[in-house]
């Protein structure tokens, strides 16, 4: 299987190592200074739990031309990054593209631009960061599976022989992946619990530790999630997946199991550090959240005060 990972950031580095390291046939495409720095050194990712370092040396492009072949093309990037090479992406031979981006909206843009036939879905339970050409990361394993699971489907909800495919290879590589028959609700659900945990961070310039002091500021938090599933469900889309549903349980017991999350190693990584090196794509998806609580007519308090941080953020503090 020839896999392509466009994208050179932290969920690419960790996809295309670790799927290298179980025997696929991994072709990575960066830019710029990155591109130079994993031609010269390789992939590095070291696991923050632990400290096991690994370093593979892959074919790493460029840009993809359009007699590329690959057996899917994984895209791995911010959302406000997609536009810029849908075009690239339609003129391309390769059968399956895999768009692994948080989206509020659907994909019927993707389907028209690159053609419906192609579309795949998937959302990754991974983080981390990027420091002097290391990236220190976590994939979604054990215990934290219940909150997040790397995710796979097809644009049209089918269970296809591809996307098992897919989820087979990911299972190899040390990477525990599922599939889902609506990803579009999977990924609304998403965004409305991330806009909320990253606004409140922003309160905190990042601190997630601070944060997990403050049982009033993750009460509000929690609350926005609540309202995010309010206007969910006023537009008729179900939970998903399934397991969110615990997000339904009182605010006191979700304190409970909230600040210490908040106030973990994990929490730093996979929320903290990425909210704040992704600030134009949050507010990217909270713009995206807002035109879906338009549309249901629900009024938002919590949300309304929580994004005023992120706005904070976007428009003033240099971060």
């Amino acid at each position: 299987m020839k896999i392509l990972v466009y994208g050179a950031g932290v969920i690419g580095s960790i996809f295309a190592c670790k799927l290298a390291n179980a025997g696929v046939d991994v072709t990575l495409l960066a830019r710029g200074s990155r591109y130079q720095e994993l031609c010269d050194q390789g992939v590095i990712i070291q696991d923050v739990n632990s400290d096991v370092l690994s370093v593979k040396k892959l074919k790493v492009i460029e840009q993809l031309d359009e007699g590329d072949y690959y057996d899917y093309i994984i895209i791995a990037m911010q959302k406000p990054q997609v536009a810029s090479i849908l075009n690239i992406i339609k003129n391309n031979c390769s059968p399956n593209i895999v768009f692994i981006v948080n989206n509020a909206l659907g994909y019927d843009q993707w389907a028209k631009e690159i053609g419906a036939e192609r579309l795949m879905i998937g959302f990754p339970s991974a983080g981390g960061e990027r420091v002097e050409g290391t990236v220190k990361y976590f994939v979604g394993r054990g215990i934290i599976r219940l909150f997040q699971t790397t995710t796979f489907g097809e644009y049209k909800g089918t269970h296809s022989k591809r996307v098992g495919n897919l989820i087979q290879v990911f299972n190899e590589a040390g990477i525990p992946s599922v599939y889902c028959e609506k990803m579009d609700l999977w990924q609304k659900y998403h965004v409305g619990i991330v806009t909320c945990i990253g606004n409140i961070l922003y309160k905190y310039n990042g601190n997630n530790y601070e944060l997990a002091k403050n049982s009033k500021d993750i009460k509000l938090m929690l609350q926005g999630i609540k309202e995010g599933f309010l206007v969910l469900n006023a537009l008729n889309y179900q939970v998903t997946p399934f397991k969110l549903n615990y997000f339904k349980l009182p605010n006191a017991l979700l304190i409970l199991i909230f600040k210490p999350l908040m106030g973990s190693r994990l929490a730093e990584i996979t929320m903290s550090k990425h909210a704040m090196a992704a600030i134009e794509e949050m507010k990217c998806l909270q713009d995206e959240f807002d035109s879906l609580i338009v549309q249901s007519g629900i009024i938002t308090p919590a949300i309304d005060e929580l994004k005023g941080y992120l706005y904070h953020d976007f428009y003033g503090r240099a971060l």
